[in-house]
């Protein structure tokens, strides 16, 4: 009887270390809970920047490291199939059965270039909690008036004013623009700095802000210049009839840049040349049309 109990005991024992020593199962994905997140080469903050996620955004999570300071690093692939590392600070994993952040329900996709989140209704009692670039989506839990209620990917509170925003039902598509409306609003970022691997207001690459131009017309196309040029499904336009939303690209032995044409002759870039800022170029200057290497137009 004495044996049976111990070996009993012993097989409970065993169980017991068999279970607290079997991995919880990998988080596959998880959301960018901070407004706008470097993507790195490597994992380590001093890495060149290769993209950015925003607030908001899924990601499929690759593969994970600590670096020498013992903090997590993972790297992950944004919906438009870009990899690269982020801190672990930035994400927050997915539960096992925890569908995507806000892919369904009421939701408020940000429209203004820039919008501030807040402890409670007023912008005077306290400073932002956040922000969110154009471009992101938010949880709404409700609205009244000027007002409304966001649960942020966090899974914290916190309020924003409707104005800064268009109330929508997830999952949605964003309408197709007209090439005139495509114009108007790439001039909204007129100004705005150069910042390589750059995705949002607060600073812009070449292929980033043409990439965002489309996304909010309609239109997903892929990241960098290059695989824009050739890979995106966009048609070739013969030289010389280049028009407005077309995108023109730009290179000496291999395509490294882009812009989008405003009508026949100018075209809107994010670009260091003169001055580090979104501007406006005239296509058939000398200098661009040295290194011109083609335009690409959406399909109808």
């Amino acid at each position: 009887m004495k044996k049976i109990i111990i070996l009993t005991a012993i097989a409970i024992m065993l169980l017991i270390f068999f279970n607290s020593c079997r991995k919880a199962p990998r988080a596959t994905a998880g959301v960018i809970v901070s407004p706008v997140e470097n993507m790195y080469s490597r994992a380590d903050h001093q890495a060149d920047v290769v993209s950015q996620a925003l607030l908001g955004t899924t990601v499929k999570i690759l593969k994970s490291e600590k670096d020498a300071k013992r903090q997590t690093w993972y790297r992950v692939e944004t919906p438009d199939t870009y990899q690269g590392w982020v801190s672990g600070k930035a994400l927050r994993l997915y539960d096992q059965e925890e569908k995507p952040y806000a892919s369904e329900g009421q939701v408020i996709e940000i429209t203004s270039l820039l919008a501030y989140l807040y402890s409670g209704p007023d912008v005077t009692r306290q400073k932002p909690l956040l922000f969110a670039p154009i471009s992101s989506v938010l949880v709404l839990e409700k609205f009244e008036g000027r007002w409304g209620e966001v649960i942020l990917p966090d899974k914290r509170k916190a309020f924003i004013q409707m104005g800064d925003g268009q109330v929508k039902q997830a999952p949605f598509a964003r309408p197709r623009l007209s090439p005139e409306q495509m114009v108007e609003l790439a001039r909204r970022f007129l100004g705005l700095p150069y910042f390589w691997g750059g995705t949002s207001p607060l600073g812009l690459d070449c292929s980033g802000y043409v990439q965002l131009i489309y996304r909010l017309s309609g239109l997903e196309i892929l990241r960098d210049a290059d695989i824009q040029f050739t890979r995106s499904g966009l048609l070739e336009v013969p030289r010389g009839q280049e028009k407005a939303g077309d995108l023109v690209f730009f290179g000496r032995k291999s395509i490294g840049h882009v812009g989008m044409m405003i009508n026949e002759s100018e075209f809107i870039h994010a670009t260091t040349n003169q001055k580090p800022v979104v501007q406006i170029s005239s296509l058939y200057d000398e200098y661009w049309q040295s290194i011109y290497q083609g335009a690409r137009r959406p399909k109808d």
